[in-house]
Order: structure tokens, then C-alpha cells, then sequence
């Protein structure tokens, strides 16, 4: 990128306005379903943020949270959006915003940030998982019921809940890079939970099995999301299903989501889900 990008609260009401462009041009988000700017700085100003990402003066991206409690004094920060314009996917910004908006935190005092995201979406899974450390054993079905955006439109919109507890040694490893390498062991069938099968130029389901016992477990997903979703319907529909199954099963069972594998070879990308058993 020509430009250095530069992270940064966004305090000005004036600049509000870009952010529901940004949802559109992100997520293909209808007018329907775009969040308003005067939401989002209602937010700020009782205690969230609002980080964006700047290219000289424009605004290209932006990570949106508030003060979230669970339990008596256990208080953290939900973060809603992490979006940035299509142009500038796949080039770290989302990544940064969301290392932001864990020092923001950290400097106000809250150890942990929850958000939901599409266990099928295999980018934004590598993104939580893998880069920054997220740790996952909450599924839930139909979490944003019917949504009309480019990434949800027909199908149902099931979601992780994460959490992101932020000095953890775990989220430590995995933003210095220092983490365990399961690549090796997920070429291992004995291991998979999902076993697929090409059919039409589409990775598809074939068999799950829910009755493995391992430490170390995975869960395939989809490499192209996005493309089979625009072509084949019908297919996310049974990834959704299957996978619905495999993970209410196994958090029920004690694992939790520690990790994401994308594991390339020619002409073949895999990606799975990395489940480990409870220790406690």
C-alpha cells in the first residue's frame, strides 16, 4: 500500500457519516439493515468506541464496541463491526483495527472482547482464531435470525460466540506468532470430523462423525464460502446443517475452538477448525 495506514478513535461526529458507506461496501448491506451513524456515536459517548482506519484523510475502514456485563462486575467490550472496503480486504487493516481495539481496552481496564462471527466463513475464522487468539465453545442457531446482506441472504445465520480475553497467554502466543502447529497433524483422518468430497468443482459433506474422542479434533470448513453461496445454495445449506451438528455435539462434549488451519497444496486449499478437549 502507498500510504501508511494509521489507526485511531474516531471522536468527530462529522466523520460519521462514511461509516454506513463502509457497510454497504463491505458487506453489501441493504438500507434495511445498516446500523446508523447516530447509534454508533450514541455508543461512544456513553463509554464504547469507535476505531478507524485512516488512509490520509479517508476513512477505509472501522472496528464499533460497547461496554458489554455478564455477571455481577465482570464487565467487557462486545465489538459489533470490524469492516473495511472491499478494496482494502486482505491486506492486514481488519487485523490492526482489532489489535487497536484490544490496547483501547487494556488502557480503560477490561480483560476480555466478545463478538459473534459465521464458523463457515474460513478467512474471518483464520483472522479470530489464528491470528489473534480467539477461544470459541458457544454455537448458536439462527443467532441474527433473517439477515439481507451479500454474506447471509438465505440461509440461516448461525454464529460462534467467541471470547477474547486479552492478555491471556494464549492471545499472546498467537499475536507473537508463537503458537502450535497443527497443520501436520490435521493431514490425519483418524482426527476429522467431517469427511468430504468433491462434487461439481464444490467441496461437499460426506460423512460426521460425532462419537471421536481424541484431544485434538477437526472440524473441515468450506475454502470459498462466498462463491458457493452465489452458486450452490443448496450446498451452504447442508454445510450449515452438518456443521451445526458436529459442533453443538463436541461442545457439548467438552471441546472448544482453540485454532484454524488453511493448508495449501497445489490446487487444493483445506481449512478446518481445530477443536481441543477441556483440560479442567
Amino acid at each position: 500500500m502507498s500510504e501508511e495506514i494509521e489507526f485511531k478513535e474516531m471522536k468527530d461526529f462529522g466523520e460519521y457519516d462514511i461509516l454506513e458507506d463502509i457497510q454497504k461496501d463491505a458487506w453489501g448491506m441493504p438500507a434495511r439493515e445498516l446500523v446508523p451513524k447516530r447509534l454508533m456515536y450514541a455508543t461512544l459517548k456513553s463509554g464504547g468506541v469507535v476505531i478507524g482506519a485512516y488512509k490520509g484523510e479517508e476513512i477505509i475502514g472501522y472496528c464499533w464496541g460497547w461496554v458489554g456485563k455478564k455477571e455481577k462486575n465482570e464487565f467487557f467490550i462486545y465489538s459489533h463491526h470490524n469492516a473495511v472496503r472491499k478494496e482494502y480486504q486482505n491486506s492486514s487493516i481488519g487485523y490492526n483495527l482489532k489489535l487497536k481495539q484490544r490496547e483501547w481496552a487494556l488502557d480503560h481496564g477490561y480483560e476480555q472482547i466478545n463478538w459473534t462471527f459465521d464458523p463457515l466463513q474460513s478467512k474471518n475464522c483464520y483472522l479470530n482464531f489464528h491470528k489473534l487468539g480467539v477461544v470459541c465453545n458457544s454455537y448458536n442457531t439462527k443467532y441474527w435470525g433473517d439477515m439481507h446482506d451479500n454474506l447471509n441472504r438465505g440461509i440461516d445465520t448461525d454464529r460462534f460466540y467467541c471470547n477474547w480475553i486479552l492478555n491471556s497467554q494464549n492471545v499472546q502466543k498467537h499475536i507473537k506468532q508463537d503458537f502450535t502447529d497443527y497443520s501436520k497433524l490435521s493431514l490425519h483422518r483418524k482426527y476429522h470430523t467431517i469427511e468430504t468430497e468433491m462434487e461439481d468443482a464444490f467441496v461437499c459433506v460426506r460423512k460426521i462423525k460425532l462419537e471421536l474422542e481424541l484431544p485434538i479434533l477437526f472440524a473441515r470448513t468450506p475454502p470459498n464460502f462466498q462463491e458457493i453461496l452465489e452458486n450452490n445454495i443448496e450446498l451452504i445449506k447442508d454445510w450449515r446443517e452438518k456443521t451445526r451438528e458436529v459442533f453443538t455435539t463436541y461442545f457439548q462434549n467438552g471441546y472448544k475452538v482453540v485454532d484454524f488451519v488453511i493448508r495449501k497444496i497445489p490446487e487444493v486449499v483445506d481449512c478446518f477448525h481445530v477443536l481441543k478437549k477441556n483440560e479442567d
